[in-house]
């Protein structure tokens, strides 16, 4: 069975991003300094890293498989998908130290679903965290967007692209 190239080389620690050294650089210092924020967003085109540097952040919060739900906003965008997670984030981690939910295109919520979501972001119990990842943040409700930290991932640049495509001939 093949493993398609994405998945084969995608990183799964900071040590190996290529191309996101400030958007690395700025998550290891919120780590380092214990000032890790319950909400960030991470925004930059399609294909940059977005979602790939959620999953390490998963990694270095030390949530479990079990405790981490990832979401895709342009299938799951309405309201329901909110009162779900409502009725989850009181409840404890399973088996690592924190809940993660990662939705991603989060642009995509419904206008309702947006509002929704504020109370979590405002109320967010200690062990939750929210990670959501856009390629266009402008259509996220202001409100949204000044209760998260926002990590800008931007496009890869040609030497970027270039280390990347020497790393999978190796």
């Amino acid at each position: 069975m093949t493993t398609e190239l994405y998945k084969k080389h995608r990183p799964k620690k900071f040590s190996e991003v290529i191309g996101q050294e400030e958007a690395v650089k700025t998550l290891r210092a919120m780590y380092r300094k214990k000032v890790f924020p319950h909400t960030l967003l991470f925004s930059g085109p399609s294909g940059c890293g977005k979602t790939t540097l959620a999953r390490i952040v998963k990694n270095l919060l030390k949530c479990n498989d079990t405790d981490f739900v990832e979401l895709d906003a342009a299938t799951h965008r309405g309201i329901e998908m909110v009162r779900s997670i409502q009725k989850q984030v009181g409840l404890s981690p399973m088996c690592g130290d924190c809940r993660i939910w990662l939705i991603d295109e989060c642009q995509q919520l419904s206008s309702d679903a947006q509002g929704a979501f504020l109370k979590l972001l405002e109320d967010t119990p200690e062990h939750v965290y929210f990670l959501l990842a856009t390629t266009d943040p402008q259509k996220l409700k202001k409100t949204i967007r000044t209760r998260s930290t926002e990590i800008v991932v931007k496009a890869l640049g040609f030497a970027a692209l270039v280390d990347l495509l020497n790393d999978v001939k190796t």
